[in-house]
């Protein structure tokens, strides 16, 4: 599976989202910053996003998927 994939489904589900992607064949981390994410657990977020790529984590096309999932707020927070 390709970056752009990843990012073309991932925007089609949160299409207001900055997404930062790394990573190469089948392993990568992906950081996703949306409203969409506000009100929902960690849990929830890793959920929602991993949902988007069941089939491919099942075949085994994807094999890894980090994500940080976080609001605009939370990234705000984090910035000196």
């Amino acid at each position: 599976m390709h970056q752009d994939e990843i990012i073309k489904r991932v925007r089609a589900e949160y299409p207001e989202a900055v997404i930062d992607i790394a990573g190469a064949d089948c392993n990568f981390e992906l950081h996703i910053v949306s409203e969409a994410f506000a009100g929902q657990g960690l849990l929830q977020r890793q959920k929602g996003v991993l949902a988007l790529f069941k089939d491919e984590l099942k075949s085994g096309a994807l094999h890894a998927l980090t994500i940080k999932a976080k609001t605009p707020e939370e990234t705000a927070a984090e910035s000196p």
